[in-house]
């Protein structure tokens, strides 16, 4: 049976982490989305389980909608949200719908993991902590420096909330049920994806798929289809192998991951531990919410070494088949690596099988209109607390650049392939890192000739294993993610520059000048589809503040030609259709006299708004470096050449687009340039 066709601007399928970091940011710059999921209800359970610090840096900027909860029929949208919704209200009362910020909610319910623990056999013991490292160690710039641990539903959870609340300040419902989808977070569930395909007629609408639900088919019409439906994705399937496939390998390993409540001797439950046995497999430990703790335990088959005869030393560890793993034998296994500690499970709450290995799709995007992410274009082990992370960071990056090929100011076809070019590149890192890892960790780190050696270490070498894990915990935090140069990512050639075009701005203290707010220069401006203009005055300060106005408002400058045909985001007042934002960073003199409201051009006032004019005196650090805490400014940390000033564009994912040094004509010029690239003159 068939129902009668939906248009509308995306059609999303899946509603795991993906999905949703998608529905978000689309509704928050008023796209028209439709969302189906196959399944009947959100993650109750288990999955991903750990948030990385640039993810949790990435929530902190998409803040909270805070919208007051009201009944769909009553008049009008509340009061747009502006750019103080990332500060936290602490007393919601029963009228409101007050949200924390995503990362204040989640922050709340998760476990903070700051160590790890790596246990090793010793020549004395059968099991012993042979060191700790520090989980985001302290050379990586991060506000939270820790991993945030719970399960994925609690995640699905806080996003469905958020979306909800962008829901109704948009007052965009499900094309099927209505407002009723609401609490849902405008999630369709259960409805299958059944086919799609792409029109060739260049009409407004060229995507056709079909969904199931209840036994009726319904065509859906839209202008973007995202597949962020997993590993087994329906939407790829859908496209044909011969279009686009996973490639990659296959890993023999078998794991049994399970969250459970126990009991035990073993003394660091509360941290983050790689246990490696003597012969019995190895085993990771992660702490988890409500005194849950997650074990991923590897099923290697018993062998002769456990029970006292002489092993092989060149056969490869043997494993069960998945489809052999129960929770019993799981289980058995953890209590058999633990040894000499007991191990006593008093409840499980999940359990699952895994034997993947690593591939990545050959194609994210079909036609520019069909765009894979997710588990849908690379899968992974999970040992390593990504695939949630680089999944929902696909969907943020992907979501800015839609936004203004649709306003009618970006290039289509450079920014879709951006996103392309980018994540995969990504991704390519990722699965890299991922299989040296696995492999190390399931004890194939090479073989001990020597038999009374063997018998006292593990298959695993423990000093190769933990520096592996220390030398790659830039990129396992979020923070070592770079792009290459492109379009949008423009390198500069002055080597005192310390932010990086392609990497994410590194985070700051500045004050606000008009209430002497300290606040994070990162977070100043949430993610409301904009570029971050942020103008760094130097020595010269408010005398330059007359003509960088002037220069703001030439007819043949960014500002005037590139604006878009609609409201760029919720954060907007109905009638902006700018697309950048500004922020002006001053360093101070001998007084603060130097820094007067009254004295900053109208019009400079009224472009950048007074929460955004900033003063550089507060003490800021870089990490690792020789400075003692807290004793440079913000224009050092960046690298701003202090004498002339400069200029830093940063994307609207938090990406540094370009570096100009000056803030004469002729770097205005170099902006101006910059923006020629990829957009389109309205």
């Amino acid at each position: 049976m068939k129902n009668d066709e939906i248009k509308t601007d995306v059609l999303i399928v899946g509603a795991g982490p993906a999905g949703l970091m998608a529905s978000l940011c689309l509704r928050t710059f008023h796209f028209d989305v439709l969302h189906v999921d196959d399944r009947p209800e959100p993650t109750s359970a288990g999955r991903a389980d750990g948030i990385q610090p640039r993810t949790l840096e990435v929530f902190r900027n998409i803040g909270s909608c805070k919208v007051i909860q009201q009944s769909i029929a009553s008049a009008g949208p509340p009061p747009p949200p502006n750019s103080d919704c990332i500060q936290e209200k602490q007393t919601p009362d029963d009228e409101a719908l007050f949200m924390l910020g995503l990362a204040k909610q989640l922050i709340g319910v998760g476990v903070k993991v700051y160590e790890v623990a790596f246990w090793d056999p010793t020549p004395t013991k059968a099991l012993a902590r042979t060191s700790k490292a520090r989980s985001c160690p302290d050379f990586i710039d991060v506000q939270d420096r820790y991993t945030l641990l719970m399960h994925q539903g609690i995640i699905e959870r806080e996003m469905i909330r958020e979306i909800s609340s962008r829901m109704i300040y948009n007052q965009h419902y499900s094309k099927i049920n209505g407002p009723e989808e609401l609490e849902k977070g405008g999630i369709d569930r259960p409805s299958k994806f059944v086919s799609c395909r792409v029109s060739d007629d260049g009409g407004e609408y060229p995507v056709e798929s079909i969904i199931e639900r209840n036994g009726i088919e319904t065509k859906v019409l839209s202008k973007y289809l995202m597949g962020c439906d997993g590993a087994r994705s329906a939407v790829r399937h859908s496209i044909g192998k011969d279009r686009v496939a996973l490639v990659g390998s296959e890993i023999d390993a078998c794991w049994g991951v399970m969250d459970c409540v126990v009991e035990s001797d073993f003394p660091d439950l509360k941290l983050k531990c790689m246990i490696h046995s003597r012969h019995a497999g190895s085993i990771m430990v992660i702490p988890r919410e409500r005194n849950l703790v997650r074990f991923y335990v590897q099923l290697k088959l018993e062998q002769p070494d456990e029970t006292g005869s002489q092993s092989n030393p060149q056969s490869q560890p043997q494993h069960f088949q998945r489809e052999e793993a129960t929770l019993e034998i799981c289980q058995a296994r953890a209590r058999k690596i633990f040894e000499p500690y007991h191990l006593d499970f008093k409840y499980v709450d999940w359990f699952s099988v895994y034997q993947i290995g690593q591939r990545i799709s050959n194609r994210y995007v079909i036609d520019q209109r069909i765009i894979l992410g997710g588990d849908a274009v690379h899968t992974h082990s999970p040992k390593a607390g990504q695939g949630m992370n680089i999944s929902m960071l696909d969907m943020y990056s992907l979501a800015w650049k839609l936004n203004l090929i649709e306003k009618g100011v970006g290039d289509r076809k450079l920014l879709i392939d951006s996103y392309e070019e980018e994540r995969r590149g990504v991704a390519v890192e990722l699965l890299a890192f991922d299989a040296k890892y696995s492999s190390l960790f399931s004890g194939k780190s090479g073989q001990i000739d020597d038999e009374i050696e063997r018998e006292k270490v593990t298959d695993v070498d423990p000093e190769v294993f933990i520096e592996m894990f220390k030398k790659n915990a830039y990129f396992t935090s979020g923070c070592g993610a770079f792009y290459a140069a492109n379009a949008l990512n423009v390198m500069t050639s002055r080597e005192g520059w310390r932010l990086q075009a392609g990497a994410r701005l590194l985070p700051g203290r500045v004050k606000r000048l008009h209430d002497g707010n300290p606040i994070r220069i990162e977070h100043v401006i949430p993610m409301d589809g904009t570029f971050r203009i942020h103008i760094f005055l130097g020595r010269a300060g408010k005398s330059r503040l007359s003509s960088i106005s002037t220069r703001l408002d030439r007819p043949d400058g960014f500002l005037k030609r590139f604006s878009t045909t609609s409201q760029v985001s919720i954060f907007h007042n109905k009638d902006s259709n700018s697309i950048f934002s500004f922020l002006v960073i001053g360093l101070p003199g001998d007084s603060n006299d130097d820094w007067e409201l009254v004295e900053i051009p109208q019009r400079l006032r009224e472009l950048v708004g007074d929460h955004r004019l900033l003063t550089d005196e507060l003490p800021n650090s870089i990490p690792g470096a020789s400075n003692p805490s807290g004793s440079i400014s913000i224009h050092q940390k960046f690298g701003v050449d202090e004498s002339m000033g400069g200029i830093v564009v940063v994307r609207p994912d938090g990406v540094v687009g370009c570096l100009v040094d000056g803030l004469e004509d002729q770097s205005w010029d170099l902006v101006d340039t910059y923006f020629d690239r990829f957009l389109i003159s309205s």
